[in-house]
Order: C-alpha cells, then structure tokens, then sequence
C-alpha cells in the first residue's frame, strides 16, 4: 500500500479548533454558500410565518404602530410635528433603516443557539447564520419600502432625485456594522447566555440615542449647553446607528433641502466627510469582527 487514501470530492482543509485558515479563505468559503443562505433564508422566512393568514404582509404592521404611535404621540401630543414638516415621513424614513439593524443584530445574536442542531450536524461557514439574519432583515425592509412609499403618495411629497445619492452611505455602514455585530454577539451568546439580553437593552439605548424621533440639532442644542459639550457631540455623531439614519433622512425626507429642512439638519463639519470616514470604519470593524468570531467559532459545537 502506498499509504495514501484516495477519494472524489473536493478537498477540505482542517482547521485546528479556535483557529482560523486566513479571512481570504474564509471570505471564499462565504461566498461558496450561496445555495445554502437562500435555503436557510427560506426556512427562516417560511417557519417565521407559516400558517400565518398575512404572512411577510405582518412585517408591515409593526412599522405602521409604531409610526402612528411616535406620529400621534409625539408629533400631535408634543408637537414635533408642528415644528418638522411631514414629520410621519421623517420619522418613517428613520423607523425602517433603525428596523434593518436592530433586527438583523437582535436575530443575529440568537442564530448560534438557535441552530444548534444544524451547527452538531454538518459543518458550514459559521458566518452564514449572522448573515441570515441580516437577509432575513433586509427582506423585512424591502417589504416596509412600501409603506413609505404609500406615505410618498399621500403627502405628495418626494425626495429630492439627487439626495438618494446618500442610500449609498447609509447601505455602506449599516451593513458592515450590523454584521459585525451579530458575528461578535452570536459567539458571544453560545457561551454567555446573558449576551441577548444584554443586547436587547442595547438596542433599546442606541434607539433613543438615535436622531429617528427627534432632528439631530435636538439633539447638538442639549450638548452644546454641557461641560465638554463639543467632545459629547462627536461622541454622539460616532455613533454609526444615528449615521445610517441621518444619512437616509438627507436621502429620503422630502424638504431635506428646503431652508427649514437645512436648519434642523444642520452639520458643524462636512457631512458627508463624515460619512464616508465612517464607512471606511466600519468595514475596519467588519474585519476585526470576523477575525474575533474566527478565533471563537471553532469551539462553538463543544460550548453548544
């Protein structure tokens, strides 16, 4: 005997266990899953609604509530919508891009424990489940476009043509973030099961610390009037969340370029600097977040 095995099939290359074969190998094993993420992808969506009479139309109904609460609550009771012109829309714009993140982190950092059969079964790019997730979202958010639209119709309003330029941007952070962040929180979670808890309360902080209710200059005239109020409001403008949103707001609220949609989106220092700085930060993130989740996935069937 040659002392050589033989057999069809492609080749697999072993990774000791907590160790990784280099992003470049794993970012190739990613993209060879494709039939895989539109499997899962459709179990997801079809477990999620099955037997269900409105199916993915109930991804409608929570941005609708909660539209009409903040729209009724907010705008009429308190008046922001005396003060910001077609404040539903501004505060829509800001609901289905704060949607897209928050679910796709929140799903995100379940989809280890969640799918511990699968992961004990067969082995696959443990990337795959976050990025599940975000698919999962992005579908919900694709959906939810309908609503604005809807609202589009009714005000008869539109977004100026060459603001949508802005989408780029915001598509640009939110997906690196996001991604990112479920891939730390979902090995996270395997072995500290507080983690989704964690980010629940997370979430629910970033929300509010979030222009999605409120214009941005709310937000720079309370910081202004603190001690080192200049290094809070960059501390709050770092913040990638409130990013993604006020980028999609100077995309998609229809008097953005009006003088009275200049004045309550007004900036201290180039916007869209800014903007793309951070997008380069995020896929920084992006990198180091998939180098963690490398390094922690290869015992996540044992933690399971």
């Amino acid at each position: 005997m040659s002392g050589k095995i033989s057999q069809r099939g492609p080749s697999v290359t072993l990774v000791p266990a907590g160790r990784s074969s280099g992003v470049f190998k794993d970012i190739k094993d990613l993209l060879g899953t494709r039939e895989l993420l539109s499997a899962l992808l459709g179990r997801e969506l079809a477990g999620k609604y099955k037997g269900s009479f409105l199916g993915i139309g109930w991804t409608l109904v929570r941005p609708l509530i909660m539209l009409f609460i903040y729209a009724v609550v907010i705008g009429e009771f308190l008046g922001a919508a005396r003060s910001i012109s077609n404040f539903a829309i501004f505060v829509l714009v800001g609901l289905l891009f704060w949607n897209l993140i928050s679910d796709s982190i929140s799903m995100g950092s379940v989809s280890m424990t969640a799918n511990s059969t699968l992961l004990k079964k067969v082995w696959f790019p443990r990337e795959v489940l976050p990025l599940t997730s975000f698919a999962v979202a992005s579908v919900h958010f694709l959906v939810q476009v309908i609503v604005l639209l809807f609202a589009y119709l009714v005000f008869t309003a539109w977004p100026p043509v060459g603001n949508l330029l802005y989408l780029v941007p915001s598509i640009l952070i939110a997906f690196p973030v996001a991604f990112g962040l479920s891939l730390i929180f979902s090995v996270l979670n395997v072995r500290f099961r507080d983690t989704q808890y964690i980010v629940e309360v997370g979430l629910v902080l970033s929300f509010w610390l979030s222009p999605v209710v409120y214009p941005w200059t709310a937000a720079h005239q309370f910081l202004s009037t603190l001690p080192f109020g200049n290094f809070f409001q960059e501390l709050y403008m770092a913040n990638p969340f409130g990013l993604v949103v006020m980028s999609a707001q100077q995309a998609l609220w229809p008097p953005i370029n009006t003088p009275h949609g200049q004045a309550l989106q007004f900036f201290d220092s180039p916007f869209a600097t800014r903007l793309w700085l951070s997008v380069l930060a995020s896929w920084i993130f992006l990198y180091i977040a998939q180098r963690i989740f490398a390094r922690m996935a290869g015992t996540v069937v044992v933690d399971l």
